[in-house]
Formats: C-alpha cells, sequence, structure tokens
C-alpha cells in the first residue's frame, strides 16, 4: 500500500524513535520476562512456557540449518533486515502452547517467523502457515523464506499479492485461525486493516501476534477496545481471545 507523503514522513519518525527505544530497552530482561508475561495471557503456566524456551534452545537440527542459512544472506553482502531470533522465540512458544495448526502471517522477506513458527509445527505433529507477501522477494539471490529449513517447508504456503487484496479471501478458506501474525506495513492504516480482518476468522481462544508494536500504541489500543488479554515481549506484541468469544 502506498502511502501519502506526510504518512510516510509520521512513519519514519516512528522508526527512528523505535530505534532510539531499542538501544534503551534490556532485552534480556526482556527475554527472561517472557515466560512469566505471557503466562497471564497463554493457557499454560509460566514453567510451561519456560520448558518450551528449553526444548527451542536444543532444536539442533534447526538452529544448524538456520545458522547456516544466515550465514549465506551475510556472504551475500545484503541487508539482513529480519526478525530477531528472540521474537522468533516468543511465536515458537506460542506456537507449542497452544498447539497451533492453523496460522496466518503477512509479511515474509527471509522468513525468520516462518521458521520459528514451522518448528513450532514440526514439534506438535502438525498442521500449516500461510505466508502473504507482495510479489517479487527479498534483497539478493534470494526467495521468500529462505530462512526456513527443508525440514519443515511442506507445512507453508506462500500467497503473493497485496494483503488488502489477499488476506479477507485466504482468511475465509483456511479459518478458523489459531495464530495470525501482522508483520507486513507497519503504518497504521494497514496495520488496523490486517488486525480488523484477522480478528473475526481467529479460532476460540486463537491469538492475535504483531511485530514492531512499538513503533505506534496501536496494539494496545486495539487489544484493549476488544478485550484481549495481552503482553509484549520485545518487540513482539501477544494478545489472546477468550476462549468462548468467537464461534470457531
Amino acid at each position: 500500500m502506498v502511502g501519502t507523503p506526510i504518512r510516510d514522513a509520521i512513519y519514519a519518525l516512528r522508526k527512528a524513535r523505535l530505534g532510539l527505544e531499542r538501544r534503551r530497552l534490556d532485552y534480556g530482561r526482556e527475554t527472561r520476562e517472557r515466560a512469566d508475561r505471557m503466562a497471564d495471557v497463554l493457557p499454560a503456566s509460566a514453567d510451561e512456557l519456560r520448558g518450551y524456551e528449553r526444548e527451542y534452545d536444543d532444536l539442533e537440527w534447526f538452529h544448524d540449518a538456520y545458522a547456516d542459512r544466515v550465514a549465506e544472506i551475510h556472504e551475500a553482502g545484503v541487508a539482513t533486515d529480519t526478525t530477531h531470533w528472540r521474537d522468533g522465540v516468543t511465536i515458537y512458544v506460542v506456537c507449542r502452547a497452544l498447539g497451533v495448526e492453523t496460522a496466518v502471517e503477512t509479511g515474509v522477506l527471509f522468513g525468520s517467523f516462518d521458521a520459528h513458527i514451522l518448528a513450532a509445527m514440526e514439534r506438535n505433529g502438525g498442521g500449516t502457515l500461510h505466508a502473504v507477501d507482495l510479489p517479487g522477494g527479498p534483497p539478493g539471490p534470494f526467495e521468500y523464506g529462505h530462512l526456513i529449513p527443508d525440514r519443515c517447508r511442506d507445512r507453508w504456503e506462500l500467497h503473493r499479492g497485496d494483503a488488502r487484496e489477499v488476506l479477507p479471501d485466504l482468511l475465509e478458506a483456511v479459518g478458523p485461525v489459531d495464530l495470525f501474525l501482522h508483520d507486513s506495513d507497519h503504518r497504521l492504516p494497514h496495520m488496523r486493516f490486517e488486525y480488523e480482518t484477522a480478528l473475526p476468522h481467529l479460532a476460540s481462544g486463537g491469538v492475535l501476534a504483531s511485530h514492531d508494536v512499538r513503533l505506534s500504541g496501536l496494539f494496545d489500543r486495539f487489544t484493549d477496545a476488544n478485550g484481549l488479554g495481552s503482553c509484549v515481549v520485545c518487540d513482539t506484541g501477544i494478545a489472546r481471545i477468550p476462549a468462548s468469544e468467537n464461534t470457531y
């Protein structure tokens, strides 16, 4: 979606502010408190969630493949503007705690979030991730989802197109959705569109997640307005609808 010059300027200022905030943020503390914060939102105890964190640390097959593909991106000399692994862990824990079977994500690029969701689905023993991104691909000689290990790639379906055109029909076709993750255009009108479009298609007890929520207060305002329990860990917001909220 092409924004107006004013909207683009505001977005640029927010990104600059986020960069400053990230330098001040204690990511070590954010990571240490992940399980406790998420226990207030997810149907799992902090100890159970820490167990999923340890499980992730022990996924040797995943870390070997992921590290090799990150190295390929570095060696190609292209920008590695991709989701940090610490946010990937947050989403991995969500997927394991909920036993996510159907997930929809917008904004793929190299596929860091995709890889973590699919690794969790591999451990869950099933599931499909539907990913949406514009025609084209990431920088360099790579395809969308380059970071996804071959072991779990068969659970991944890429849908090319503008989310405003693709998302409504996709959600209708694949719902109910256990996890919806926004990581595409972070300008407020587009974020609001994705949140509002996804919410009615979430399964009972499903999760609405969003990356880079510190760019604005929209995630907090939206979750509060819709009565969703939520938390923010590092740069990712997690909100869960009540288990009886939707009819799905």
